[in-house]
This record gives structure tokens, C-alpha cells and sequence, in this order.
């Protein structure tokens, strides 16, 4: 049995929940923003909002699907915090406890990821296997059976009800089958973090968007998905799910932005165009997909929302990139300065 003292160790962090974008953030990302919080990072949500990227990857699966989280996330994060997670692979509750304790004494809260078919408090539970991520902030002797404190960030809404974020305490031993091939993770210091300025970040976006246009990025992921299959649809469903929320928190950004530190135009037009026009492909592809499923065929529109919102990223990554609508350079204003 692993060394846990009797009156348990902990390194709490349930306090910083509501600064995590939870309905944004897919679940390993809400759990590393709230890590990011008890380290004292002050926005977290921009941490992960800043960047509006078109990465797929095509060399796992029989479909192409979004690059999201990035592949480069960790080192992403590293630059604009100074701290980076440190992974291992997952071995059994009773082994892992025992360095999760030395972790939790030292006042690092454990990140892990485990499959949510297996994970209780999920509307997950007993109906789809998936990775999740969640965080133990503590571990204690519940009349004598070892228990888990887990805070989980993630919100989202599922046909089999709502995940929303939340305290939860589970007796170890049972989430064996949740953690089979799973990982989990601290944060560790990572040198002095560097802040991109807004202009140089929103340039670098542009630049990747046109660069996927350019690639065919944009044009093999909705050739693939182009037969309106189930597999092809339930794909699409995912991707474009992912997507919204990803763009959605990218809109959140912008918008949070002072006025002198981007186009005025921008935070609308991006809202307008790219965030709601990736959540109108969303539900496209979902009633589709529940079409499908029922023995009807595919309405075109799925396919055709996704068309029209990656055109519309391209030529607003264009406008970006023009030298008429570039991005400000006005220095901060004087009374900005206090």
C-alpha cells in the first residue's frame, strides 16, 4: 500500500476552477490551465486563446482530423509560462499513489488522463470510451480506503448529459480500469516565459492559415470527409466540435484585447465569420450525423458550413496579412500607461 500519511496530503486547487474556460478548452487543456493557475499564471484562458491555427493530421486514423490540441502545445506552453508538464505513463493506482503523494507534499496537484468510460462522475461513464483528463489535488483515508480528491474543469454538454465542472472524491482502487493506458503529469519550471505581443501573434496566425490554404490542408481534410458516410460524418462531428471551441476561445481573446492593440474591425468580423461560422458547421454536421443514424441521408449542408467557414478563414487570414488592414502599431496611449 502506498505511503499516504493518515491525515493525507493535498495541494488543493479547487479555488481556481472559475478562472479556467472550461466550455472552451478540450479536457487534458482545462486540466493544465488549472495547474497553470496555481502557479500563479494570471490568464490562463489567453495561454491557450491566442492562437488560430488549420494543423491536421492524417497518419493516425482512416480520416484526416484537426491538430488540436496542437502537437506543439507543451512547448507552447512552456514559452508563455515558464512552466511545462511533465509526463509519464500511467502504471496502477497503488504504484502511482505512491509518487502522487510525494508530488501532492511537495504542492504540486497530478494531472491524468484515463479513459472516461471508467471515470464515475462523467456522463461518459459506461457508454464511450475516450481520453480524459482530470487532476488529484489530494489523497486522504476514507474510512480506511484510499481516496482521490479530483477537481474537473471540463464543461461540456453530451446527449447523455451535461459535464460541468466539479469536486468529486473517488476511492482509488476502482479507477484501475480508467487508468490501464493512461498518463499523468505535473508542471516543472521551464526558464523565464516569453510574451509574443498581439501584432506578432496575430501575423504568426495569419501566416498559418495561409500556409494551410496554400498546402492543401484545408482541401484534403474536406475532400475525405466528402462521402457522407457515418464514419465520414461522426468524424466530422468531432472535428468541427473541436474547432468551434477552439475558435470560440480564439473570438474570446480578441475580444478581451485593448481597443488600441488590434483592428477595430477584427474581434467582430472574427466572431461573425470564423467562431460562428465554425459553430454553424458544428450543428450542420450534427444533425446529419443524427440523420444518418436513423437510416436518412445526409443533408449537404454539413459538408458545405465547413466549405464556406474555411474559405472564410482564408480570406480573413488575407486581410490580416494586407498591408491595408494590417494589424496597429500606434504605440499605447498615454492615459493607457498608468
Amino acid at each position: 500500500m502506498p505511503s499516504v500519511p493518515p491525515h493525507g496530503v493535498h495541494a488543493a486547487c479547487s479555488q481556481f476552477l472559475p478562472m479556467v474556460a472550461g466550455a472552451y478548452l478540450d479536457c487534458v487543456s482545462d486540466d493544465l490551465a488549472l495547474l497553470l493557475a496555481t502557479r500563479g499564471v494570471a490568464d490562463v484562458e489567453a495561454v491557450f486563446g491566442q492562437d488560430w491555427r488549420f494543423d491536421v493530421l492524417d497518419d493516425d486514423g482512416p480520416l484526416p482530423r484537426p491538430g488540436l490540441p496542437p502537437a506543439d502545445q507543451d512547448d507552447l506552453i512552456a514559452r508563455r509560462t515558464g512552466w511545462r508538464p511533465r509526463w509519464r505513463p500511467a502504471t496502477s493506482p497503488e504504484r502511482d499513489a505512491q509518487d502522487w503523494c510525494a508530488e501532492l507534499s511537495a504542492g504540486n496537484p497530478v494531472l491524468v488522463v484515463g479513459d472516461a468510460y471508467h471515470l464515475p462522475w462523467l456522463p461518459y461513464a459506461g457508454r464511450e470510451h475516450m481520453a480524459h483528463g482530470f487532476v488529484i489535488d489530494g489523497l486522504s483515508w476514507d474510512d480506511g480506503v484510499l481516496t482521490a480528491h479530483i477537481a474537473d474543469p471540463y464543461d461540456n454538454v453530451t446527449q447523455w448529459g451535461h459535464a460541468q465542472p466539479m469536486t468529486t472524491r473517488q476511492a482509488l482502487g476502482p479507477l484501475a480500469p480508467a487508468l490501464a493506458d493512461g498518463r499523468w503529469a505535473v508542471l516543472v519550471a521551464a526558464g523565464q516565459p516569453r510574451q509574443a505581443n498581439p501584432g506578432e501573434q496575430a501575423a504568426a496566425n495569419a501566416a498559418a492559415i495561409t500556409r494551410a490554404a496554400a498546402d492543401g490542408s484545408y482541401q484534403r481534410f474536406i475532400d475525405a470527409h466528402e462521402e457522407s458516410g457515418v464514419e465520414e460524418m461522426a468524424s466530422l462531428a468531432l472535428a468541427t466540435w473541436l474547432l468551434a471551441r477552439n475558435r470560440a476561445l480564439h473570438a474570446r481573446w480578441l475580444a478581451g484585447l485593448p481597443a488600441w492593440q488590434r483592428p477595430d474591425w477584427l474581434a467582430e468580423r472574427f466572431e461573425a465569420e470564423i467562431s460562428g461560422g465554425w459553430r454553424r458547421a458544428m450543428e450542420m454536421t450534427y444533425i446529419a450525423l443524427r440523420r444518418l443514424r436513423g437510416g436518412h441521408a445526409a443533408p449537404p449542408a454539413a459538408i458545405r458550413s465547413v466549405r464556406q467557414v474555411a474559405a472564410a478563414e482564408e480570406s480573413l487570414a488575407a486581410s490580416l496579412l494586407s498591408s491595408a488592414q494590417g494589424w496597429p502599431v500606434a504605440r499605447r496611449p498615454a492615459d493607457a500607461r498608468q
